[in-house]
């Protein structure tokens, strides 16, 4: 039987929205996921924001600037992904805005971790409930990397991601997932940016939680970052991360309850050692020497002190490392007793901290 006009566009209608239904939204999804190619400078790992995110619509933002590239990812029910990538290249140059996401510094939960597996890089998070965590990696790129625009070598990048997916960070097998879109993104940038690194795996299999404030332990005691830091009157705890290579590394020193906060020991590599000297050399309103002029010295008037290592092919900057006593506005000046403990504290800090990263001995005061 002849199928008249009408039942062919009728059937020709059902073949349409069969093909909505079906190929079509392959297509939209192909669609979206070429949205997702071109964010963030072309960097952007898109196979690992869809693992971790999921295959629905994904609205995308995007922004680049000098020496940044960033994009946000939103997928339904608030899961998203916020990604920074930064060429380091420049960090610390007189005048030059700072572009590096803030790291390892305390978080709503203590002391961010390394993230290991072959990462130079920190994992920090905030409340338990929150489902918030984020990842910052730091590549160091070889002489032979690609050119930047000033005709100099890409020395480094750094990556950063704030993922959100609502779950809890206590359980080990969700961590993972926080990790993922950072170092799928920091393979595709050193690839973008020609730049020469050894990368860490691919796939992060298990992660720490950061340190919290009620966990800290004696100071003979630890094993990590404040290994071997000897102890005074006054001076008996600390809280500490792992030492597994991030770029910047943390020692809180206190007394034999930790009720009162006494030092803060830091070590930083690459551009944030850059970053650091930057900040002395913008802020300095006389003319002693600060970290940067000088590979060692005195802070100020207190029991603060600085060294300094070389770190061959850390983005041909020095190591930085420093201690700050902690105290109130009107605590009294230092004794000797104390400045020479900082020194000793400093100098057993930084000899540890060179030695794990690769670096010379270091410079101390």
């Amino acid at each position: 039987m002849a199928l008249t006009r009408k039942r062919t566009v009728g059937i020709a209608a059902v073949a349409a929205a069969a093909l909505l239904a079906g190929g079509g939204v392959f297509w939209l999804y192909g669609q979206n996921d070429r949205e997702l190619a071109r964010a963030c400078g072309g960097m952007l790992a898109v196979a690992d924001v869809r693992a971790v995110l999921g295959d629905g619509r994904l609205d995308v933002e995007t922004d680049s600037g000098t020496d940044r590239d960033s994009c946000e990812v939103t997928a339904e029910g608030g899961r998203s992904a916020r990604v920074e990538i930064v060429d380091a290249t420049r960090t610390g140059e007189p005048g030059r805005r700072d572009p590096l996401p803030d790291l390892g510094g305390p978080s709503a939960r203590g002391l961010a971790v390394p993230v290991g597996s072959g990462w130079s890089g920190l994992f920090a998070a905030g409340d338990d409930e929150d489902g918030k965590a984020t990842v910052t990696l730091s590549l160091t790129c070889a002489r032979s990397s690609a050119k930047t625009a000033t005709g100099k070598p890409v020395t480094g990048l750094v990556v950063s991601v704030r993922t959100e997916l609502g779950t809890t960070l206590d359980d080990p097998a969700d961590r993972p997932a926080y990790t993922r879109i950072a170092t799928g993104t920091a393979a595709k940038a050193a690839d973008a940016y020609g730049c020469q690194t050894r990368l860490g795996a691919p796939r992060i299999r298990t992660v720490g939680l950061p340190v919290t404030w009620e966990e800290y332990e004696p100071l003979t005691g630890t094993t990590g970052t404040c290994a071997g830091v000897p102890t005074a009157p006054g001076v008996t705890t600390a809280r500490e991360t792992a030492r597994a290579g991030a770029p910047v590394e943390r020692c809180l020193l206190g007394d034999d309850d930790y009720a009162d906060e006494r030092y803060t020991l830091q070590a930083l590599f690459g551009p944030y050692a850059a970053r650091e000297r930057a900040y002395y050399a913008e802020r300095r309103y006389d003319s002693a020497p600060t970290p940067a002029d000088a590979p060692k010295g005195r802070l100020n008037d207190d029991a603060d002190y600085w060294a300094s290592a070389a770190c061959p092919g850390d983005g041909r900057e020095r190591a930085l490392f420093l201690i700050q006593r902690t105290h109130p506005r009107d605590a009294p000046r230092p004794t000797e007793a104390e400045q020479a403990y900082a020194r000793q504290a400093l100098r057993a800090f930084a000899e540890r901290a060179a030695t794990a990263h690769g670096c010379a001995a270091p410079t101390t005061p």
